[in-house]
């Protein structure tokens, strides 16, 4: 697992006005929490924060925290996003110790063309990432699954999944990851015959003609 450096502040003063406050000086709040540890209340800078995200792109990757000048081992475990603009708002990290397992999520990186695609068939991918439980130097960014021999109607599942030793996925087994459904045949579409009705006169007309 990669590691990248980022540089945070402690949050003196909390609540949401406070917060919005930062937000406006270009900051981003955020917690830290793990194990044995106190809450960490912190704030980073946002143009930091957003390179993080632009450089790891979903990677999983150790985070060495320097906050006053106190470096912790940390992973991110969640984003909080402005809901109209999008950008980062919030973010959760959890402090690691190298001898206690966590649980995470890694990505899911699908490799090679199936053999049901080069005979037309169509990948549907079912989960992007896969959950696991390791100790932190053995969590790898990301995990490859290799899906060339796949045919048509022929699916993958995590119990296909193979990790390195010392890796337990947490996931259920026969949850699906991804399949190659057949190819949808194109029906032909018969034109529609017009009926013309004959309209019965009205009332009034028939009057008429008598």
């Amino acid at each position: 697992m990669k590691t990248y450096k980022l540089y945070g502040e402690i949050r003196e003063k909390l609540g949401t006005n406070e917060a919005r406050r930062l937000r406006k000086k270009g900051f981003i709040t955020g917690e830290m929490y793990g194990a044995g540890e106190k809450n960490i209340h912190i704030k980073i800078p946002l143009r930091d924060f957003q390179k993080f995200l632009k450089d790891v792109k979903g990677e999983m990757v150790l985070i060495d925290l320097e906050i006053n000048n106190k470096n912790y081992k940390c992973i991110l475990k969640e984003v909080q996003r402005d809901i109209v603009k999008g950008h980062p708002t919030h973010a959760d990290f959890q402090i690691l110790h190298e001898k206690e397992k966590v649980t995470v999520s890694i990505p899911l990186i699908l490799s090679g063309t199936p053999e049901g695609i080069k005979l037309g068939g169509v990948l549907e991918q079912l989960k992007r990432e896969i959950k696991i439980r390791s100790i932190p130097s053995k969590i790898p960014g990301h995990l490859e699954v290799d899906i060339s021999k796949l045919k048509i109607g022929e699916s993958l599942h995590v119990r296909d999944l193979k990790v390195p030793e010392g890796i337990e996925i947490v996931d259920l087994p026969e949850e699906p990851i991804c399949t190659i459904l057949a190819p949808k045949k194109i029906e032909e579409v018969k034109p529609l015959e017009e009926k013309i009705e004959e309209v019965p006169p009205k009332e009034e007309e028939k009057k008429e003609e008598e």
